[in-house]
């Protein structure tokens, strides 16, 4: 293929017969303009390359949670079978768990990530499912492999008092046994949890109520949840 412009003019101009309908002095204009146009190479503009789980592992070191990203895809099958039993939820039109979205992360047990979804249904009734998953799945809309944890569905948000209705269960991940739970947020906007070994543990709020995880000790787990205000004072302990 040549490079020289007016052997490519001539190539494609039109038949002589019908230069008539183009003036003579309009086809030196347009040739002097097209000459004059540059030949230089367009430089390609690279791709800026995902961050990906590199990102993940980023939030987590640094804050102590997992920033949530808009995932997109669809929802895995293995999710929407564990959680299909909300599509048929009492006094309720149903709730598809294939629109269930992850509202917030935490670091979780082993390298995985605590990771919360919500699937809202047309009547308002609104199903809540922490798991546990990688942070590989966190780039998709949802996990294909994952611990499921316990589940609910609730015709509103939570709005008791710090605390109230607080729930969970024991479960294992290798050698480590890790109790998980939830509580009522009230009016605390921020929680952390506080185990008698002194260590602290994030939360998530989600739907009024907060979310997380510790490793359980020997015996009866002894923890305490604390809640804060805005300005960070205390409102409330549980335990």
């Amino acid at each position: 293929m040549t490079r020289n412009l007016l052997t490519t003019l001539e190539q494609i101009r039109p038949d002589a017969h019908i230069d008539e309908l183009w003036p003579n002095h309009l086809q030196v204009t347009a040739r002097d303009r097209i000459m004059a146009t540059s030949t230089d190479p367009v430089v390609p503009v690279a791709r800026r390359r995902r961050a990906g789980a590199i990102a993940v592992v980023a939030a987590i070191t640094a804050a102590g949670g997992v920033g949530v990203a808009a995932a997109t895809g669809l929802m895995p099958k293995a999710f929407t079978d564990a959680y299909s039993g909300w599509l048929t939820y009492p006094d309720s039109s149903g709730v598809n768990p294939a629109a269930a979205e992850r509202i917030a992360a935490i670091p979780g047990p082993d390298g995985t990530v605590m990771s919360v979804f919500v699937a809202q249904g047309t009547d308002g009734t609104r199903c809540v499912a922490p798991v546990f998953e990688s942070a590989a799945d966190t780039e998709q809309a949802g996990p294909a492999n994952f611990t499921k944890l316990m589940n609910y569905c609730r015709p509103a948000v939570d709005t008791g008092p710090f605390g109230q209705g607080a729930g969970g269960e024991v479960g294992t991940s290798g050698s480590l046994t890790y109790f998980t739970y939830d509580a009522a947020a009230g009016e605390a906007v921020r929680a952390e949890l506080h185990t008698s070994s002194g260590e602290v543990f994030p939360t998530m709020l989600v739907e009024g109520r907060f979310f997380g995880w510790f490793p359980m000790p020997d015996g009866m787990p002894m923890a305490t949840l604390v809640g804060y205000d805005a300005n960070g004072n205390v409102i409330g302990r549980t335990g």
